[in-house]
């Protein structure tokens, strides 16, 4: 059973990562991106620092890092940083349904990365099952009608691709890097809070959160971006990229239901397609015998 761990933690990252549409939507009611950013980071930081000694980490343990090691971390919490702030700054330019396609670029980004840096092997039909599940992410945005993947600004799509670029890069990194998912974490938020404290005194305003971004901030900051990313290293340090992409195509599709559900948006049939076609591209995937 414990050979399927990673099919646990990465789909409990994909129902949390659902909950970000929701979540920003309120979160970002009298914040800018910049303001935004910092404060979810700062919450991270603090959130997994907590988690981390619940869990048996001294302080010394954590705390107390090689030289090298801090350069590895501090690489990650940057393109953490970069990852949010490409993303947040693409969708200022243009909200189309281009950018929410272009940002689910990135487990297939963590894909190519995984054989190019890391050398792994991928069969025909893992291919395949994550190809598709692209493609249900397409679908599912478009609503069922492609053409509405119209681009009036093209430099949003660069952004937002940088963006997935980053995280992909991170993702990656924090399997070669091999470090422990709860040091890696808390050292991430770290630097990425230095970063966006960096960011937003360079373009920004510092200010409190208002009474109605509060509770999102935290939840966004504790659970969706925080605890969610030591699950995510723990994932990706079992090695499985292309089952783990497989699954993380099931995260905007739960979005748009989400939508349905609690903001009462309109329920399309396309979004039934969208679940069919990942669960499709999961059972290629993980149903996969041969390790790679």
């Amino acid at each position: 059973m414990r050979q399927y761990n990673y099919l646990i933690y990465a789909l409990m990252c994909v129902l949390i990562w659902s909950f970000i549409p929701i979540v920003s939507r309120f979160g970002q009611e009298g914040l800018d991106s910049f303001q935004f950013l910092f404060w979810s980071n700062l919450i991270s930081a603090i959130a997994v620092i907590l988690v981390a000694m619940s869990a048996g980490y001294k302080p010394a343990k954590l705390f107390i890092l090689p030289s090298n090691t801090l350069i590895k971390v501090c690489i990650l919490g940057v393109l953490d940083c970069l990852f949010y702030l490409l993303l947040y700054y693409g969708y200022s330019i243009e909200n189309g349904i281009a950018v929410l396609v272009i940002q689910y670029s990135w487990p297939l980004i963590i894909i190519l990365l995984s054989v190019f840096l890391l050398k792994d092997k991928l069969a025909t039909r893992q291919i395949a099952g994550v190809i598709i599940g692209f493609i249900a992410v397409i679908i599912t945005f478009t609503k069922g009608h492609i053409t509405q993947l119209q681009v009036e600004h093209p430099l949003a799509l660069l952004l937002v691709f940088s963006g997935a670029f980053c995280f992909a890069l991170m993702s990656v990194f924090s399997r070669q890097y091999s470090i422990d998912p709860y040091i890696s974490t808390v050292w991430l938020f770290i630097f990425s809070t230095l970063t966006s404290l960096v960011l937003l005194l360079s373009f920004s305003a510092f200010q409190l959160p208002t009474e109605t971004s509060l509770w999102p901030t935290i939840v966004n900051g504790v659970l969706i971006n925080g605890v969610s990313y030591i699950l995510w290293f723990k994932a990706m340090n079992t090695g499985h990229s292309a089952k783990i992409a497989s699954i993380v195509f099931l995260s905007p599709v739960l979005s748009v239901l989400w939508l349905v559900v609690i903001l009462s948006d309109p329920f399309e049939i396309a979004y039934i397609i969208g679940v069919l076609l990942v669960i499709i591209s999961g059972i290629l995937c993980v149903g996969q015998a041969k390790k790679h």
